[in-house]
């Protein structure tokens, strides 16, 4: 949900975290990947990923070991089992 209060806007946090960014604003913003940065006053920051910082990435992407944040996890606890002997 999305409510308008005097210059700025509401938004809602759903059960699994996830905010709706108004389709005005995202129209803007032309990108769907962000930083996010919590504020010592406890405001989150999101600043837009600009895509031809995306394309850029994605040109070294064969470097990278691991494919994904999920796959990198599961290298993690997979050494951490070897180490205790798990």
């Amino acid at each position: 949900m999305v409510w308008a209060v005097g210059d700025g806007l509401i938004v809602s946090m759903d059960d699994r975290g996830r905010v709706l960014i108004p389709k005005d604003i995202r129209r803007k913003i032309k990108t769907k990947f962000f930083t996010v940065e919590l504020m010592d006053g406890g405001s989150i920051v999101l600043r837009p990923i600009a895509n031809d910082v995306l394309k850029l990435a994605d040109k070294f992407k064969d470097l990278i070991k691991y494919r994904n944040i999920e796959e990198l996890e599961e290298k993690q606890e997979e050494h951490i089992r070897k180490k205790r002997g798990i």
